[in-house]
């Protein structure tokens, strides 16, 4: 069967032929984020803290201990979906930048980020798939971004569970290699896309397979219809039939 160019399966040709000038600019957008030396800014706009960011994480004074404790939490939780992979990742990615020594923040931001997400599943609550904004993060890589949107939005993700995994952890990856550019570690940024572009190649070509097996299923159902419909006899011969059994056959 021939499939039709979609924009899915356009989107997963593209992420896989990326410019590499565009990965090493990261497509950076806010430009405090690639200044550097003594004349960077230093403002909220740059990701200093400020009173609400102190207000909502210094209450994670062990973040050892926190990040044990979301885990738990996690663990009590039951499903495998996109949400439940999201929070993984995040608790994945702060243990990443614990055991790294990041002291920017990024640690409290990823404990957050799985705190609520957990909270919401354990509530049975809606979740919005908007990305968090956090003060030590970023936007990289807006191409790809708007990829996993195509993915997540496109009809068979929804019933296509081993794609919901790869989409999440590639969407914290960018968060994560956002973190990157922003504390000015671009060679890791990159080295960070480029893993969360391979995740999420991996679940756009596994969605495409999904709405491919579907379409596949549909047609093949549809022509039993037909043949159901051809094996009826003619309307002319059945009356033909009729007239010659006469107008007193009941048929017994």
């Amino acid at each position: 069967m021939k499939l039709p160019c979609t924009v899915l399966a356009c989107a997963c040709l593209l992420a896989g032929c990326a410019d590499p000038a565009a990965r090493a600019r990261l497509g950076i957008q806010e430009s405090a984020a690639t200044q550097t030396g003594f004349g960077a800014t230093q403002n909220a706009a740059a990701g200093a803290p400020d009173r609400q960011w102190i207000d909502t994480y210094a209450p994670v004074t062990n973040r050892r201990a926190a990040l044990a404790s979301v885990q738990h939490k996690l663990d009590s939780i039951a499903g495998d979906g996109y949400f439940h992979a999201k929070a993984q990742c995040w608790i994945d990615a702060g243990r990443e930048a614990f055991k790294a020594g990041d002291q920017w923040g990024f640690v409290e931001e990823t404990i957050g980020a799985a705190a609520v997400l957990s909270a919401s599943m354990e509530r049975g609550a809606a979740m919005p798939a908007t990305r968090p904004v956090m003060r030590t993060v970023v936007t990289v890589r807006p191409d790809l971004w708007a990829i996993a949107d195509v993915v997540r939005h496109d009809p068979a993700f929804a019933s296509c569970p081993d794609a919901a995994a790869p989409l999440a952890c590639a969407e914290v990856g960018l968060m994560q290699a956002g973190h990157d550019a922003w504390r000015r570690s671009f060679g890791e940024a990159e080295a960070r896309v480029a893993a969360a572009q391979n995740l999420l190649r991996a679940s756009a070509r596994t969605t495409l397979a999904c709405s491919t097996q579907h379409s596949s299923v549909s047609t093949t159902q549809a022509p039993d219809v037909a043949d159901a419909e051809s094996v009826k006899p003619p309307a002319a011969a059945v009356a033909t039939r009729r007239k010659h059994r006469g107008p007193g056959f009941s048929g017994g």
